[in-house]
């Protein structure tokens, strides 16, 4: 634990003078490595800026922040997406009014909203928690994330009333994501402020720091009053994925309820203006945002899911990087990956932006790398254990940052935990994979990173849940019966299954054979019951073909159209099953079926419950989907 406790110390006050930094080298060093991955994952355009000992020392686009028309990146002048990085921004104002004695972090935030009726089943939930990601909520994306029309395009205010998710867990309990939960906090700087969000945030954060610029005026895909303005269009980065050749996505835009969350557009040289701000004493260039002992205050660490991993501070993420602790913030949005990583006592302040999907693996990994190849490394990565030793930890996790009581959950992607014969973790996520050292208690250390991960335990001692593990989150141990595949499975168990049963009937069709009227039934009701699933299938996967595209309709639309051929056969089709599992009954009474087709009528009956339960858990049938 001595060595967890060194990588995980936290000071703000910087207890030797940063050691310089050779600028041609580290202009090397980023070069190869930018380069080198833009070509290997297709990434069209990417911007950065790092900022050490007070001064911007290096800044450099590459590509292209609109690769079909080939317009550079350029850091001074490109507007890239920062998404989620806004949250940093929004604390940093609420902070604001928290100086000017406007709001308690410790109150009651609906204090502050009363006109508007919170569901909080759960708890009270602080202030504090909405931008410490721990009030309890769910998380929530579909028909309200994000727009692609004016029917999408929701307001702070009334998006705030409608679409509140569940609250799920008990305030304090954990640090969960919440998009919703950052919207609420900028709700409450609207209205304590008494002018619009983005006014608000251009007239007390964005411009006083000299970032003029920057906005969280969105761009609809045409000029409107409110959004940004027309003559910045031109510099406005776009998204772009690889399919032979480059192609943008179908335009979307954050609505204003989802500005406080996700909604800035920057420069790479205008968020250094930001990092420095907060590596000092909150102001920048005769600008101020907030007080020293205000940036102080915000940095210190409020809670945090297990000892050994990332904390969170007013919005930002405290973490570490070879032995430094660190104050982070990513985000991600319409193909944008960007990273802002701060080390206080190296007073350095990295900022990486990509327009490309493929972009996360580079924006994750070179900040890291930058401060383990030019400063000295407090920690080395020990040597492997025992494989054995690793078992207890194998198995899938599901995030608690999901629906729970909705078809959000849906949106959820397990991590894969697995040992190696090496003596490794390896935690795989999508298609990538990482590789951790263990520490010891339940802690492990990335490999090529040297952020921490740890396990906790349930009441019988057994690893549940796994903490800090892609995206400051926790993940929940779980079985095949409750992953993503379960209906994947359940499906290709009730084709095998119907198949089967109709060759049974195939083979004794020309057989002579006395049906009882229950039998009759059954017989008919199977296949009623296998169109409808049919139907179910077909409708479910032409309207999901979508959903993990950078602009899926149903994160601003939903349902609407096919969604709802799907929506209505799935009750249908557990309605119909719960049938056939009461003639089942009368099937094998009767018995005058051949036993070929009483076994392929039950085969067919059992996949279609275990097809019925599967979607259940998945939140696929009934009012839920709405």
């Amino acid at each position: 634990m001595r060595l967890i406790a060194a990588v995980l110390l936290f000071s703000f006050v910087s207890l030797s003078h940063a050691q310089p930094l050779d600028h041609a080298a580290l202009e090397a060093y980023v070069d190869g490595m930018v380069q080198a991955k833009m070509e290997d994952d297709r990434i069209p355009g990417v911007v950065i800026s790092v900022v050490h000992g007070g001064v911007l020392i290096f800044e450099k686009g590459y590509g292209f922040a609109r690769e079909p028309e080939r317009v550079p990146a350029d850091p001074a002048t490109s507007l890239f997406r920062v998404a989620s990085i806004s949250k940093t921004f929004n604390a940093t104002a609420l902070m604001q009014l928290v100086e000017q004695g406007h709001v308690d972090l410790d109150a009651d935030f609906t204090t502050y909203l009363p006109d508007i009726d919170f569901d909080l089943p759960r708890g009270t939930v602080r202030v504090r928690d909405l931008i410490t990601h721990s009030a309890g909520f769910e998380d929530s994306y579909f028909g309200h994330f994000w727009a692609l029309d004016e029917a999408s395009d929701h307001e702070l205010e009334p998006y705030v009333r409608r679409y509140q998710p569940a609250q799920v867990r008990a305030p304090g309990e954990l640090v969960v994501y919440s998009n919703y939960g950052t919207a609420v906090a900028g709700l409450i700087v609207e209205r304590l402020s008494g002018m619009p969000y983005a006014d608000y945030m251009e007239q007390n954060v964005l411009r006083p720091l000299g970032m003029e610029r920057s906005t969280f005026r969105d761009w609809p895909g045409e000029a409107r009053d409110g959004y940004l303005p027309p003559e910045l269009e031109p510099d406005l980065a776009h998204p772009a994925t690889w399919s032979g050749v480059y192609k943008a996505p179908r335009w979307a835009w954050a609505h204003r309820g989802m500005t406080p969350a996700g909604a800035l557009l920057s420069t790479a040289r205008e968020m250094s203006y930001f990092m420095r701000a907060h590596l000092g004493d909150g102001s920048f260039e005769g600008g101020r945002i907030l007080n020293p002992e205000t940036v102080t205050r915000m940095h210190i660490p409020l809670i945090r899911n297990h000892d050994a991993v990332a904390a969170n501070a007013h919005g930002f993420w405290v973490n570490n990087a070879w032995g430094y602790a660190t104050l982070e913030h990513g985000g991600a949005i319409f193909g944008f990956m960007s990273n802002m990583v701060l080390v206080p006592e190296l007073d350095l302040g990295i900022f990486i932006s990509t327009n490309s999907p493929p972009g996360y693996a580079l924006i994750s990994a070179l900040p890291r790398r930058i401060i383990g190849r030019f400063f000295e490394r407090r920690l080395e990565i020990p040597a492997p254990g025992g494989a054995d030793a690793l078992t207890e930890y194998d198995g899938r996790y599901l995030p608690l940052r999901r629906g729970h009581t909705t078809i959000d959950k849906l949106a959820a992607d397990s991590i894969l935990v697995a040992h190696s014969e090496q003596g490794y973790l390896t935690i795989a996520a999508g298609s990538g994979t990482q590789r951790y050292a263990p520490l010891g208690d339940d802690v492990f250390i990335n490999t090529e990173t040297g952020e921490t991960i740890a396990f906790g335990r349930d009441a019988d001692g057994r690893p549940h849940r796994v903490y800090n593990a892609y995206g400051s989150n926790a993940y929940e141990r779980i079985g095949l019966a409750r992953s993503e595949n379960a209906a994947p499975a359940a499906a290709v168990m009730v084709i095998v299954a119907l198949v089967l049963w109709l060759l049974a009937l195939g083979m004794t069709r020309h057989h002579r054979i006395a049906e009882s009227a229950a039998e009759r039934n059954a017989r008919r009701l199977a296949h009623t019951t296998a169109l409808t699933w049919v139907v179910f299938f077909v409708a479910l996967a032409a309207s999901m073909s979508g959903v993990y595209g950078l602009t899926a309709r149903h994160f601003a639309h939903f349902p609407q159209g096919i969604d709802w051929a799907w929506i209505i056969a799935g009750p249908v089709g557990a309605a119909l099953t719960a049938l056939m599992l009461y003639y089942t009954i009368a099937v094998w009474r009767d018995a005058h079926w051949y036993w070929t087709r009483r076994i392929t009528y039950t085969l067919f009956v059992l996949a279609s419950v275990a097809l019925v339960l599967a979607l259940h858990d998945w939140k696929l049938l009934g009012l839920r989907v709405l």
